[in-house]
């Protein structure tokens, strides 16, 4: 492939995410770096010991158990992409959209809305061919979502139901990884006050991300927990801990406590309702898989004045550096995001998200900046 100049690399990126659109002198459509081959590996990563739930939470789904596709795109130019799927999404229906992807230009898909036969793994595909367009054009990701925002993204620790002696583990372990809050999974019944107390004793300067995932009931029945957490004054954000469409019971409970009050919402126009019924405080709105569809989901945020922050499904290292070059590219992405590799047994990329002090740093080298370890895939990859 010829080198590219400095005005062609310009009008590869310039068109941010959109580009179909180029020009014929522009970088791509000459050269073309045409898609020769998909190489897939169905793998399955355990999470670290003691990095989920407490046995006593009788938590009978093992997520980590559920296979993910981690994808490879190969280009006649010596350029290759990476990307990770979610879990368990249909294999034979990625399949299809490898075989798809064979023989096309890199620089023919419009990376906001890939023309995909099969909607599983679309979020994998993103990834890896925004990789390869960043490194067609000499661009880190980030530029290619609309330029950098922030040069590091505030990230947090982790953790599934717990008890109070476990909360006590956890805690410990986020002190001793400098991380400034620890996001909480829940349920009506558990003692999250207890929990939140321990951790006000162990680590006074972490603050609590409780996450019920609609597991109580009603406003009425979490407003004295809500209080009661309050009360104690290490609680950043109560996310959805009801019913996501009573918005009035949202609306009380934001006038009844100091922390802030979050809505997990990556549909637009659930975003457009929440606002306007002033439902919410915050957005986790890492429910579009979709890169593009995370920083324009930011952009409506940011319009209303609303924070936002990145969610995950506990994912391996190429996922996180794809969420991390999206929160670089969205000004008001300042709530700590799920950026949780470091919780798996490995993260399969060759160096790990540097994380320092609660945040991500982001890379700047072409494309999403992470190398995919092959003898790591190879270690946990599924037999047959």
């Amino acid at each position: 492939m010829p080198e590219l100049s400095r005005r062609q690399m310009l009008a590869g990126a310039g068109a941010v995410a959109g580009l179909a659109s180029l020009p014929s002198c522009a970088a791509g459509k000459k050269e073309r770096v045409t898609i020769t081959g998909v190489d897939l590996f169905r793998v399955v990563v355990p999470m670290k010991e003691d990095s989920t739930t407490d046995p006593e939470t009788a938590e009978s789904a093992r997520f980590d158990q559920v296979p993910k596709t981690i994808l490879r795109i190969k280009t006649d130019s010596g350029i290759v992409g990476i990307g990770e799927s979610g879990r368990g999404e249909d294999y034979a229906r990625i399949e299809r959209n490898a075989e798809f992807l064979k023989g096309k230009g890199i620089f023919d898909f419009n990376l906001t809305k890939l023309d995909l036969p099969e909607r599983a793994g679309y979020a994998a595909f993103e990834m890896a061919l925004y990789d390869v367009v960043g490194k067609a054009v000499g661009w880190p990701v980030y530029q290619l979502l609309g330029g950098l925002a922030q040069p590091k993204v505030l990230v947090g620790y982790w953790t599934g139901r717990r008890t109070p002696a476990g909360m006590k583990r956890v805690a410990e372990r986020a002190l001793a990884g400098g991380f400034t809050s620890i996001k909480t999974k829940a349920k009506q019944g558990d003692p999250l006050v207890e929990c939140a107390e321990v951790l006000a004793k162990i680590a006074p300067g972490i603050k609590y991300i409780v996450d019920p995932n609609t597991r109580f009931k009603s406003y009425a029945d979490f407003l004295p927990v809500a209080k009661a957490l309050d009360r104690i004054g290490n609680v950043m954000v109560f996310e959805d801990p009801f019913d996501k469409n009573d918005f009035e019971g949202y609306r009380k409970l934001r006038k009844e406590v100091k922390a802030g009050v979050a809505l997990h919402l990556g549909d637009p126009k659930a975003m457009i309702r929440a606002i306007r019924e002033e439902a919410c405080s915050i957005f986790n709105t890492g429910g579009d898989p979709r890169m593009s569809g995370f920083v324009a989901n930011c952009y409506l945020a940011g319009a209303a004045g609303i924070p936002v922050w990145h969610g995950s499904g506990n994912d391996c290292g190429i996922v996180d550096a794809s969420y991390v070059h999206s929160c670089a590219a969205s000004a008001n992405c300042t709530i700590p995001s799920d950026i949780l590799s470091f919780l798996r047994e490995d993260d399969l990329i060759v160096e790990p998200i540097r994380i320092e002090n609660s945040y991500a740093i982001v890379s700047d080298k072409p494309g999403l900046g992470v190398d995919l370890d092959e003898d790591a895939v190879r270690r946990y990859q599924m037999k047959g």
